[in-house]
């Protein structure tokens, strides 16, 4: 267990294999908030990496590039301030940014063009996984080290990001277990958001919270048990749960989750849309919408928080420890916590 000081507050990281016997740290700091506004713990279900520092610095210069799906996603945002920070922090980094817009043939067309311009390193979320081993090739053949921030699994490069089943698998049985408190001898239906398009990894986020729900319902009709398909984006969300709640009947309890916040979002809106009014929703991600949502939205539970600047600052780690010719560990997945109405405060009007 290592402890860190960074941003004026504490944070314990916990190095665990598995999910199993997870040990809950509380961190708070000087300000007794996270930089994200709730009151955190760091929870660590595989092992950990250390903070960047200028210890990483065994070269002058490190020119790493960086594909991210999207330029306006909140989640994917913060993420993106955590590397670059995190880069501008240790002084010796510096990060060249591409934005492929969930379109796989961009995303490997720009890092040719960041191979061209001279990178030693590519940190990649794209999520788009029919695409990535087209990227794993290109860096193979430039002999450039890659990481992916999953996203979607990258061949041959380490991981970092959410312990994607683990985390999903908490949400799940959270929201499950509020809602036998609140409507008690009720057999619900459960909608699950899922991302087929970014493979096996990001679909664990759908099968553990379903896994998570049936914990407290084990005997779940597999007919109340309805997959959502999205392309992760809550538009698509809200037109597919639409479409998928004709077959719930009206007056039943349903819970939603989502393979991230805007996904969770389209769906809660669309029960709406339907007077779904014994609604549950337990956002997945805890960026600034879902938290928003989870502070203003009386049928969220709340929102699984998965601390999105650490998966920045994670894959920096990762990405110059091979720059500098280490070996690193495949996996590093964020627990993470629930986040209620009530520690979410910060962001509570």
């Amino acid at each position: 267990m290592v402890r860190h000081i960074r941003g004026g507050r504490a944070r314990l990281r916990v190095g665990l294999v598995g999910v199993a016997g997870l040990v809950a740290v509380s961190v708070v700091g000087s300000a007794g908030v996270s930089s994200a506004g709730v009151r955190a713990t760091a929870q660590r279900a595989v092992a950990q990496f250390p903070a960047p520092s200028k210890a990483l610095c065994k070269k002058s210069h490190y020119k790493i590039g960086y594909d991210v799906f999207s330029g306006s996603q909140p989640f994917a945002n913060l993420v993106t301030a955590g590397l670059v920070k995190a880069a501008q922090s240790i002084g010796c980094a510096s990060i060249v940014k591409t934005i492929d817009n969930l379109n796989g043939p961009v995303a490997v067309g720009n890092l040719k063009t960041l191979v061209n311009e001279g990178i030693g390193g590519f940190v990649d979320f794209q999520v788009l996984a029919a695409y990535q081993p087209a990227i794993a090739s290109e860096l193979k053949s430039a002999k450039i080290p890659g990481v992916a921030i999953v996203g979607a699994n990258l061949p041959g490069s380490p991981d970092v990001g959410a312990s994607n089943y683990g985390a999903a698998y908490q949400d799940g049985l959270y929201m499950a277990q509020q809602a036998k408190k609140r409507f008690p001898g009720t057999v619900p239906y459960v909608l699950g958001g899922a991302e087929p398009s970014a493979g096996a990894i990001i679909m664990g986020r759908y099968y553990g919270a379903v896994a998570g729900e049936k914990k407290v319902y084990p005997n779940l009709p597999s007919s109340h048990v309805i997959e959502v398909q999205t392309d992760g984006t809550e538009t698509t969300a809200y037109n597919n749960t639409l479409s998928a709640l004709s077959a719930v009947p009206s007056g039943s309890v349903v819970l939603l989750t989502g393979v991230n916040d805007e996904v969770t979002g389209g769906m809660a809106k669309a029960a709406q849309t339907r007077n779904y009014s014994h609604a549950l929703v337990n956002s997945f991600g805890g960026d600034p919408y879902g938290l928003s949502q989870t502070c203003n939205n009386s049928h969220y539970v709340g929102a699984w928080y998965l601390e999105p600047r650490l998966w920045g600052e994670d894959a920096l780690v990762a990405i110059m420890e091979q720059m500098n010719g280490q070996k690193v560990q495949k996996q590093v997945g964020v627990l993470g916590e629930e986040v209620t109405h009530s520690t979410a405060w910060l962001h509570c009007k």
